[in-house]
């Protein structure tokens, strides 16, 4: 798609909004003749324009009749005029409130993401019928286990198939995401975020290029990285900032959604809740004061601050707390919604309870593949549980489940990024509430404190932190695992001085105090939602890569996957389709050819 920018804004040259080659700035057309403009969209064919003044009435109607497509115009000064004629629907208008290049950013945003909702996306088959209530659910993590708990409520039959053994009942190691690693899921508004560049005048941040140990995110040693790999890197890297900000604003949008449901299973399911470490609250602290301010004025925009205490009120309400912001270790922080809860001992309950509805689990069951035919159409799976030709299946693959994805525009795009985990006691000087922990410049950059209860029921506090890029598999370096397993060390000392860090007997890295898990992520920051139509006329749905929010936004992807299977749209299917960003940067447009019929010049 093709955006012409006619606002003359010197920022824009110094920003990375041109660097995609599908934006173009032509500010010598800010005066120029409407035809000269109307020119340069067919030349370009463009399907945005972002101008100082509303282009005349006459080019709103003529632009459509050339360029295929949905259109868009976003102005300074103007007022909408008539619709225009029928069977050529006018652009989708919109006012900026100045030229900046902030409202440029803005318009460019809206432009995008009403493409992306136009566009042609998963299929809506007529509401299921008698015969297809029938779902199996591959994959037992926390997105699927509330997927299927959804299902079970709407009256769908269920079945749940997991590569891995029953929960808790051998080596962390051996599960993927939600049941590897340790026992904590954190809740907040910004959970799930963008990690692409949003500063308008940065670039591309450096977290692949850079092994851990060096302040980078790479996790994958002496091994060569792949072609694939190395696109998805490059992935990353060409998201512009604009867009960045663009895919945020969605990812927010969702988790708001999933507030509301999470508020709503915890009405209907209060059983569910009991006995997790469910714990109200959390407490943001940041190391600098730069960053704390950024910050809050980040999270007062979502209005997502509940108090905002100076450092010393923190200091007295929070004890355990007192010597660091004494010697201004965090700068300060501020209190905002959520909950954080144990996720080994939350999953096993869901387990629990779907079992009691009737919903099969079949444990140590990988499913290999997917089965296509000549012509793409899905028409079964390699799977030792024979998956009946009558049930719609969803795939929640992780970072392990690759093999789901081939043959559908999701393959090659979840990835993997670790995180790891240690522990400390809470029993003295009890902290009452999680924590978000900032620290700029540092190993473990972003760190999760999450208030817990370990097997011999003692009070103890779950210290997670880091990333590590491993790439299409799980597998990360050692010398990098040891390299973040120091820098949560640190944060630990320095959060916690003089507290013991607890061990853990299958702890892993070179030591018996830490714990990791791969979680699946992709190049753009957004998660994956895809769908597509079976050979027996069933659905085939896949979703994942949701980075760090895949427990925060699991009743949202659950209301998604329930209108697919009802015929129905939900935003999701769009704004976390897989080719988002390539269909995006494609130019897909295409200028009507110029015939006897083509409307006289412009006048």
């Amino acid at each position: 798609m093709k955006i012409l920018i006619t606002i003359p804004n010197p920022d824009l040259g110094s920003s990375d909004f041109l660097r995609s080659g599908n934006v173009v700035h032509a500010p010598w057309l800010n005066t120029a003749p409407a035809e000269e403009v109307l020119e340069a969209l067919l030349a370009h064919r463009a399907q945005g324009l972002i101008a100082s003044r509303r282009p005349p009435e006459s080019l709103l109607r003529r632009w459509p009749k050339s360029v295929s497509g949905p259109l868009f115009v976003a102005y300074v000064t103007g007022v909408p005029g008539p619709s225009a004629d029928p069977g050529y629907p006018g652009p989708v208008e919109h006012r900026l409130a100045d030229g900046g290049i902030e409202e440029i950013a803005a318009a460019l945003g809206h432009c995008e993401r009403r493409f992306a909702l136009d566009r042609a996306v998963s299929p809506r088959p007529a509401p299921p019928a008698a015969d297809s209530r029938e779902v199996v659910l591959v994959g037992a993590g926390i997105v699927n286990l509330v997927t299927a708990l959804y299902l079970s409520e709407a009256d769908f039959r269920v079945t749940v198939l997991d590569r891995s053994p029953a929960p808790g009942g051998d080596d962390w190691r051996r599960y993927g995401c939600t049941h590897a690693g340790d026992d904590a899921r954190m809740f907040t508004f910004t959970e799930m975020d963008s990690y692409n560049n949003r500063d308008f005048h940065g670039s591309a941040p450096e977290y692949f290029r850079l092994p851990v140990e060096k302040m980078g995110w790479l996790a994958t040693g002496d091994r060569q990285l792949s072609e694939e790999e190395c696109a998805w890197i490059e992935d990353f890297e060409r998201v512009p900032s604009w867009l960045a900000r663009t895919y945020n604003e969605d990812i927010f949008a969702f988790t708001a959604e999933a507030f509301d449901e999470w508020n709503s299973l915890r009405r209907q399911y209060p059983g569910l809740f009991e006995n997790v470490v469910l714990t109200e609250g959390i407490l943001r602290l940041y190391g600098d004061p730069d960053h704390l301010r950024a910050a809050l004025a980040r999270h007062r925009a979502l209005g997502a601050v509940s108090r905002e205490p100076t450092p010393a009120e923190l200091a007295e309400e929070f004890p355990a707390l007192a010597r660091p912001l004494a010697t201004g270790t965090p700068a300060g922080g501020f209190l905002v919604p959520g909950f954080t809860l144990a996720v080994h001992a939350f999953s096993r309950r869901i387990v629990s309870f779907l079992q009691a509805r009737g919903v099969v689990f079949h444990w140590d069951t990988p499913v290999l593949g997917v089965v296509r035919d000549g012509s793409g159409a899905v028409t079964g799976f390699d799977c030792a549980t024979p998956i009946p030709d009558t049930a719609h299946v969803v795939a929640s693959p992780g970072v392990d489940g690759s093999a789901l994805l081939e043959g559908s525009p999701c393959a090659g795009r979840i990835h993997g990024v670790l995180g790891g985990w240690m522990r400390v006691g809470n029993e003295t000087d009890r902290l009452p509430h999680s924590l978000k922990v900032g620290r700029r410049g540092h190993v473990t950059e972003d760190a999760n404190v999450t208030v817990a209860v370990d097997d011999a029921g003692r009070q103890s506090l779950i210290v997670g932190s880091g990333y590590g890029y491993t790439g299409a598999g799980v597998h990360a370096d050692g010398e990098q695992l040891a390299a973040m397993r120091r820098g949560i060390l640190d944060t630990v000392e320095r959060l916690f001085p003089g507290r013991t860090v607890l061990p853990d007997p299958q702890g892993h890295g070179g030591a018996d105090d830490f714990r990791y898990c791969v979680r699946p992520w992709t190049a753009t920051s957004l998660g994956l939602y895809h769908a597509e139509r079976t050979a027996h006329d069933r659905l085939f749905v896949i979703n994942g890569g949701h980075n760090t929010g895949g427990f925060a936004q699991s009743p949202a992807i659950a209301r998604a996957v329930l209108a697919s299977l009802g015929g129905q749209a939900h935003a999701m299917h769009a704004l976390y389709h897989p080719e988002r960003l390539s269909a995006f940067m494609t130019d897909e447009a295409q200028a009507a050819p110029v015939t006897a019929d083509t409307p006289a010049p412009l006048i």
